[in-house]
């Protein structure tokens, strides 16, 4: 067996660059590329079909039992929700009257207490994220909750 170097001609060269180029360029040997399309948002198509905008469901679950031993009163409840959640959502939300169930990770027991559920159909506003925080926060400070729970699923809504 020879071991004699490969010598490519000048030319030869020359036509390997140029079809090394166009492919590279096409993306795909032999082929041109043809424009994406991006597939149709079956979200929006469902909206548009029920004359409804695209919106975010947002629910916020509250306990009432605080970790004393006592309970979110009737009036601590409505003031949170005046001064606090009224003034992220002025255009509207729902309150529900929940029992809520859950397992203490420390001592395995079920736990179940009185919780609010404040359900709220809102498009994906860019300052949505530290509105819903602000109000978690409020409420785990004020009323010394280890946790306020957040739910967010994609939806449409027509009023």
């Amino acid at each position: 067996m020879s071991c004699q170097p490969i010598v490519f001609s000048r030319r030869w060269c020359l036509h390997a660059a140029a079809i090394l180029a166009i492919t590279v360029a096409s993306g795909q040997p032999g082929h041109a590329r043809e424009p994406q399309t991006p597939a149709p948002d079956p979200l929006q198509a469902a909206c548009t079909t029920l004359q409804a905008t695209p919106m975010l469901q947002v629910s916020l679950l509250f306990g009432l039992n605080r970790p004393d031993g006592g309970h979110v009163s009737r009036r601590d409840w409505s003031r949170f929700v005046r001064d606090v959640v009224t003034p992220r959502f002025p255009a509207g939300f729902s309150v529900l009257r929940m029992t809520g169930q859950w397992r203490d990770e420390h001592s395995g027991r079920i736990i179940r207490e009185p919780s609010r559920i404040i359900w709220v159909a809102t498009p994906l506003d860019p300052d949505l994220r530290l509105r819903l925080e602000a109000i978690r926060q409020a409420y785990r400070q004020r009323f010394r909750q280890d946790a306020v729970g957040l739910v967010i699923t994609p939806g449409c809504a027509a009023f």
